[in-house]
């Protein structure tokens, strides 16, 4: 009886590394994560063999058993039972750790001022303030410009609160406040043909131990600064270092309020947010399903600035998620779009990139996301296309498109590259900072700037 206890208990744990592995590869992105991250494709393929390696010894030591073949057998019991027990607490830390069941959602509690999809009447973004409450309630929002004001009114208690500000004129001043708190002011987007004014970021990474989030913190107050008057703020993704790790978002949604509750912000997904079931805390924190959604979905949507389109997609670790449905969206998009008027792609991952060899994976020039996507930006006519994922400052140009990567804001920053990529530019890999890029006519003021503001080098970009 006891013999088949262990056998049993032996046959469960080798049962748990394949449950936790089935979990892992059923989680957005973790595809991905396998194909790039060596350390993680190990980490797997070890979990599979451990599992593989528990289930036969414990097979063997029962057929063993069975014919009282009682040599060598006290080994082999002793061996399956420690495996047992390891197997047993690796998917108990995995449990909790990476939370197999997720916790409770608490990040969010500063009221963000977000972009939705589509426009309104008046060719402006409509936008909305979204945040959570630890408990639910029904809250009151009023909202206004120097001319006039309205209420928006919740019916019914939740911890989601999601207020949309619609049929916004241009360049206005507005003020919107909370259950009559403070009022916090923000502008609407200009009119189609006036300058348009955007800071570009990606990569903080809050929660990983070598990020510097001061800088971070420093490069937030810089595009808040009123003086410095940015139009809109643009998140490229990985924002987190670990997407299921809700005390993360807690941290970085409260860091990056300093900018989103007044400067009209819109969050991109990266690899890192939707890490191993971080996909749910992206989505409710960073483009809440409440929201109304005119154009896309929550992880590839459009919107349009007067003459200026905005088009966010999902690319994450490579090209794994561009399927055919997003291909034909995107495609769809670009047609429809005048052209004369400015094409800007906005996405985490990259294209064209120097770099180098890390954890076997090539940092640079990503055939997969060249071959599947830049035929399309070219065909279409694209003018500026956006990146993060490399930890660097890089323009890079093809085919009259500029393809920049702007992914110091924080995180740790890459080693320096020993690939050249033949499309570069300008790179660099020694400093923080973010991407300040102002429309004005057929040209495109491109500055590169670091956390103090200053500018680390310019360029103008011409209309494609």
């Amino acid at each position: 009886m006891k013999n088949k206890f262990f056998f049993w208990l032996a046959v469960f744990a080798a049962a748990l590394m394949f449950v936790f592995l089935g979990w892992a590869f059923s989680q957005h992105g973790t595809i991905g994560l396998v194909t790039v991250n060596g350390t993680f494709q190990k980490l797997f393929i070890i979990l599979g063999l451990f599992g593989l390696v528990l289930l036969g010894l414990a097979l063997l030591e029962w057929r063993l058993q069975s014919r009282k073949q009682k040599r060598s057998t006290n080994i082999l019991s002793t061996s399956v039972r420690i495996l047992t027990v390891l197997g047993i607490v690796i998917f108990v830390f995995g449990f909790f750790y990476v939370g197999i069941i997720p916790g409770p959602l608490e990040a969010g509690q500063t009221p963000q001022l977000l972009i939705e999809s589509g426009s309104g009447t008046n060719g402006v973004p409509n936008m909305a303030v979204t945040y959570r409450t630890p408990t639910p309630s029904s809250d009151t929002l009023i909202w206004g410009s120097d001319a006039s004001a309205a209420t928006l009114k919740e019916t019914a208690p939740t911890r989601e609160h999601i207020f949309s500000l619609t049929n916004l004129q241009p360049d206005i001043r507005y003020w919107y406040q909370i259950n009559l708190g403070q009022k916090q002011y923000f502008n609407s987007l200009p009119a189609a043909g006036e300058p348009l004014h955007f800071a570009i970021t990606s990569d903080a990474h809050f929660g990983a131990g070598d990020s510097q989030n001061n800088l971070t913190a420093e490069m937030l107050q810089q595009i808040a600064n009123p003086a410095n008057h940015y139009n809109l703020l643009f998140s490229m993704g990985d924002l987190v270092e670990h997407g299921f790790t809700d005390s993360q978002w807690q941290t970085a949604l409260q860091a990056m309020s300093a900018a989103t509750e007044t400067i009209p912000t819109k969050y991109v997904v990266g690899n890192h947010d939707t890490l191993l079931g971080g996909l749910n805390r992206w989505e409710t924190y960073c483009d809440p399903a409440g929201m109304p959604l005119q154009n896309g979905t929550q992880l590839y949507q459009r919107f349009d600035a007067g003459n200026v389109h905005f088009l966010v997609i999902d690319l994450e670790w490579s090209a794994e998620n561009f399927n055919a449905a997003q291909s034909t969206w995107l495609e769809q998009q670009l047609d429809g779009i005048p052209k004369d008027d400015w094409k800007i792609v906005i996405g985490h991952g990259f294209y064209y990139a120097s770099g180098a060899n890390v954890d076997g994976w090539k940092w640079y020039d990503n055939p997969e996301t060249i071959d599947k996507l830049t035929p399309i930006f070219e065909k279409y006519g694209v003018d500026m296309v956006f990146s993060g994922h490399d930890h660097q400052m890089e323009l890079l140009k093809k085919d009259g498109i500029s393809y920049v990567i702007a992914g110091t804001f924080g995180g740790a920053l890459d080693t320096q590259r020993t690939y050249i990529s033949p499309k570069s530019v300008w790179y660099s890999s020694t400093n923080f900072g973010f991407a300040d890029v102002t429309i004005n006519g057929n040209n495109a003021d491109l500055v590169f700037r670091a956390p103090d503001g200053q500018a680390i080098n310019s360029f103008v970009i011409p209309k494609n």
